[in-house]
């Protein structure tokens, strides 16, 4: 039977319909896809996804290629150099035996106040002011003295007409008694008259100089008064200097035993003597020989950096720092000018002994070590190393060289390196490895 039905299956035709004449047939049912076309939809995705497994292990082994060379261009031989600093300073910096950092002091220096306690009245002086020896700085108020001097000097007054009122009747006294000696002589008067007049007279003069006894300690002690005025309550520069610092100011309280500022203050102002100025420094016991008094010395000043001044060793402290082992020296500005204030940091560089005055001791130049210059053809050379360690060699003009320096006009500027002691083999363009 089945047979059969396949027999039928294969005589059926399909009748297409005449040109012009629409006939409507079902449609055929869709077709699943073969394993074929499966096979070449899909395709694509896994020949992407085959070349992305590829590109791992490739990218791997390129980054291991380039480190390695990295690592072998590092480690091959390179030539190995010592290199300098090219350095602009000026003559006495470059000539320098011993160089000590410290801080400025003013030889005359000194914190004014009082005596004794007291509230400040006026203060006549302010910072910078620049005052003379025995100027008057600050007062402080004395109401109650000035009322006892008044006082007292009343006093005196009265004591002074009590002994011009004593002088006369002193004089009036003498000359009864003068008369009574010369009756009693005559027996005109009896003797007792005389001797009375006599002890009169006597009596006054003993007044008269208790009067004036009194006179000079009622004088006296308007001087003491008056000396407490002027050296206790006013405030007057034992110096000639510049005022640095004003501590007091009108109604505080100046107490020479204060403490803290609870208890007010213990100075009104702060002089110094600007025109004498010293570096104090320490130098270590072993470099002692290098320095002796009178030395010269040159001085950079942190606040005034463009200038560059003179100085001599004028004192060595004779007390030397165990702990430290260092002893503690002062070298005198000889220049000084109205840019240096005290507790400024400074640098001392201690020069040779020579003569004459150094003509260019504010100007800089620029320096190399005395080991990078070579000569070659008559002319003088250096090798100079860039920031990616590259050498160049460069033609340089020395114009001037000293123990272990030289002094360069041209060719150099200062903050470059340079090779010291260069070897013959170095060339152009060459990398080179700095020795730490």
């Amino acid at each position: 039977m089945s047979s059969t039905l396949r027999d039928e299956l294969a005589s059926l035709k399909i009748e297409r319909p005449d040109r012009g004449r629409v006939s409507r047939q079902p449609e055929a049912p869709a077709r699943p896809f073969s394993g074929a076309e499966y096979r070449r939809r899909g395709g694509g995705a896994l020949r992407l996804l085959s070349w992305i497994l590829w590109l791992i292990p490739l990218g791997i082994m390129g980054g291991a290629g380039w480190y390695g060379y990295k690592q072998y261009d590092q480690i091959r031989s390179k030539p190995e150099v010592t290199v300098g600093l090219v350095q602009r300073m000026t003559t006495g910096e470059a000539e320098k035996l011993l160089t000590a950092k410290g801080y400025l002091k003013a030889q005359k220096q000194a914190m004014i106040g009082t005596k004794v306690a007291g509230r400040v009245d006026q203060m006549l002086v302010k910072e910078h002011d620049h005052v003379e020896a025995g100027a008057l700085l600050a007062v402080i108020e004395h109401h109650d003295l000035d009322a006892m001097i008044e006082q007292r000097e009343a006093n005196l007054e009265k004591a002074k007409a009590e002994l011009e009122e004593a002088t006369a009747e002193g004089w009036q006294k003498g000359r009864e008694a003068q008369r009574a000696e010369r009756l009693a002589g005559k027996s005109v008067v009896a003797q007792e008259e005389f001797e009375k007049a006599r002890a009169s007279s006597d009596m006054t003069q003993a007044r008269i100089k208790a009067l004036r006894a009194s006179i000079r300690a009622m004088e006296a002690n308007i001087k003491e008064m008056k000396s407490t005025l002027r050296y206790e309550m006013e405030i007057h520069a034992p110096f000639a200097g510049t005022v640095v610092e004003k501590q007091g100011e009108v109604g505080e309280i100046i107490s020479p035993m204060a403490m803290s500022s609870s208890l007010g203050r213990s100075a009104v102002v702060t002089i110094a003597d600007l025109q004498h100025m010293d570096v104090e420094t320490d130098i270590s016991e072993n470099l002692m020989s290098r320095i002796e008094l009178g030395q010269p010395a040159e001085v950079s000043v942190s606040a005034n950096p463009s200038k560059r001044y003179q100085g001599k060793l004028r004192q060595i402290i004779p007390m030397g720092d165990r702990t430290r082992g260092t002893v503690k020296v002062k070298v005198e500005i000889t220049d000084p000018d109205e840019k240096l204030f005290p507790e400024l940091a400074a640098t001392v560089h201690f020069l040779p002994f020579k003569s004459g005055e150094q003509a260019e001791a504010n100007r800089s130049f620029v320096f190399v070590s005395k080991a990078a210059v070579f000569q070659a053809n008559g002319h003088d050379y250096v090798w100079v190393v860039d920031r990616k360690s590259r050498l160049s060699k460069r033609a340089v003009e020395v114009a001037a060289t000293r123990e272990d320096l030289a002094r360069v006009e041209t060719g150099l500027e200062a903050g470059e390196n340079v090779v010291l002691n260069p070897p013959g083999t170095l060339k152009e363009n060459e990398i080179v490895r700095i020795a730490e």
